[in-house]
């Protein structure tokens, strides 16, 4: 097991999770994978999820598990496991957790990093689909699409959720099937030159920030049911911060380009100064 108390403080041991496989039959030799799980509260999913990993992807492929201030036994059950555990001491949100399991995963200069829940809903399985893309054919960002097969959804949230990809893919220029999917994989080149910062709608700033200036696609998925526990996503609350994550990370900087090549540079002062005072 590989541990920590802390982000600023790390502790190691040799042993790696691609240790278990003795043929070195890897799909993807020497190939450095991060997997980035944050959690908070899963004691009761994160064992299946974290048993269920491929061990012939690559011998350099390491499991981050980011424990977002968990108050119950989800740190030492990933403890069993070949990873190695970040803790947040207070729970910060789940957008947080992936900031930091990327901010480790830049500062240990991994290939490709992906995001998968803690919580039983993403396959494992899936884990080299979502690298095939960015090795066989360059992109950079790759998403799963549950709604390419049939999932048990509320009827409320499936049409929130169609309405959301329809604006999102007239706005972005690209087809969005599943905007709020988490489960996800970013190139290095993404890990390296972008930072994100929204504590709850993360998947929405992705969007909005590697979409128009990187290389994306979407790989059908199916996804579980959750067994045990609660979505953190509430209806209402996600729909404010989708209308704030728009108007932050996508509306504000087109204003900001256009207003540096249109507006004289005393006006832009001026109108600053008004919203200053």
């Amino acid at each position: 097991m590989k541990m920590s108390v802390s982000p600023e403080n790390i502790d190691y041991n040799n042993k790696k999770q691609g240790e278990f496989n003795t043929e070195n039959n890897y799909l993807y030799p020497d190939l450095r994978v991060g997997i980035v799980m944050p959690a908070y509260n899963e004691q009761m999913n994160i064992g299946r999820t974290l048993s269920l990993i491929p061990n012939n992807i690559s011998n350099k492929l390491d499991v981050i598990v980011v424990d977002d201030g968990s108050t119950d036994k989800t740190v030492k059950i990933a403890g069993k496991y070949e990873t190695i555990i970040i803790r947040h001491q207070i729970n910060k949100g789940n957008g947080a957790a992936i900031q930091t399991g990327l901010e480790y995963c830049r500062e240990k200069n991994y290939d490709i990093v992906i995001i998968i829940d803690a919580d039983g809903q993403h396959e494992p399985k899936y884990i080299n689909d979502f690298i095939k893309p960015i090795i066989e054919e360059d992109y950079d960002y790759v998403i799963g699409n549950r709604f390419h097969y049939y999932y048990n959804m509320s009827t409320t949230k499936k049409v929130c959720s169609r309405v959301m990809s329809f604006i999102l893919s007239f706005i972005l220029g690209q087809k969005i099937s599943d905007p709020t999917m988490g489960y996800r994989a970013l190139s290095s080149r993404i890990v390296k030159y972008l930072d994100f910062e929204s504590r709850y709608s993360i998947t929405l700033e992705m969007l909005f920030k590697i979409i128009p200036f990187f290389k994306s696609c979407e790989i059908p998925i199916k996804i579980n049911q959750r067994e045990y526990g609660e979505s953190f996503i509430k209806l209402k609350k996600y729909f404010y911060k989708s209308l704030f994550s728009f108007t932050k990370f996508y509306l504000f900087p087109i204003l900001h380009r256009y207003s540096y090549k249109y507006i004289k540079r005393d006006i832009r002062r001026k109108v600053f100064k008004m919203f200053k005072t």
